[in-house]
């Protein structure tokens, strides 16, 4: 027997001698051995404390994440999303544009007011597809007529320009006033912009219809458009 120390841990030991060949590899081994059960150790603190933090219930913003991930996949909204995605992408091709108006058209007719609204305007334009101004006044109406701010401004302009729709700049000043009312910014610039071409009647009778309309609009129930 000899007596030795760990060169890792300063340790000392008694252990067989044998030769000078043992008296190099044995504190090697030992230290070797000292190592693996410190990690085991610390092994098993990690251990526990992971099965500490399953145990404790989640954060709230885990919870918040969950339900936003949930509420977005909305089917009308992901096609929506999609189509407008595709059209942006400077490379799409015709196909690919035929494909996001099929889709826009999809969520439309379901009643999302983006989609009808984004469909509107492409009809008006007719860039990728047909220009068709009974179709771009059919969307932007719908889109307007539900409550959405941003067909309220489009379809007025549609009347302020008498496209796809008789031309009546007091119903142009409605929509534009309504748009304004729901805070949209490009209602309040178009509103102010027409309210200076109407006479004091047609400006009178075009806030006495905007009232009407807001008022009518604040007593129905809840439609769920979007």
């Amino acid at each position: 027997m000899h007596p030795w120390r760990c060169l890792a841990c300063s340790h000392r030991f008694v252990a067989p001698d044998h030769g000078s060949g043992g008296r190099r590899s044995g504190p090697l081994v030992v230290g070797v051995l000292a190592a693996l059960a410190l990690l085991a150790i610390i092994g098993g603190s990690v251990m526990v404390a992971s099965d500490d933090d399953a145990s404790t219930p989640a954060p709230a913003a885990a919870t918040a994440a969950e339900t936003v991930a949930v509420a977005v996949v909305d089917p009308l909204d992901a096609h929506f999303r999609a189509a407008r995605a595709a059209l942006l992408d400077s490379a799409r091709d015709s196909k690919i544009t035929a494909e996001a108006v099929a889709r826009l058209r999809q969520a439309a007719e379901g009643g999302h007011t983006g989609a009808m609204v984004l469909l509107g305007k492409l009809y008006r334009s007719g860039v990728g597809m047909p220009q068709n101004y009974a179709l771009a006044a059919r969307w932007l109406g719908a889109a307007a007529e539900a409550g959405d701010p941003e067909g309220m401004v489009e379809y007025g302009r549609l009347h302020r320009s008498g496209i796809g729709v008789a031309l009546d700049a007091v119903k142009a000043y409605v929509w534009f006033n309504r748009a304004a009312a729901l805070l949209n910014m490009d209602g309040v610039q178009e509103r102010d912009s027409i309210a200076v071409k109407l006479s004091e009647d047609e400006l009178r009778r075009a806030q006495a219809l905007s009232l009407e309309a807001i008022e009518a609009t604040a007593s129905q129930p809840e439609t769920g458009s979007r």
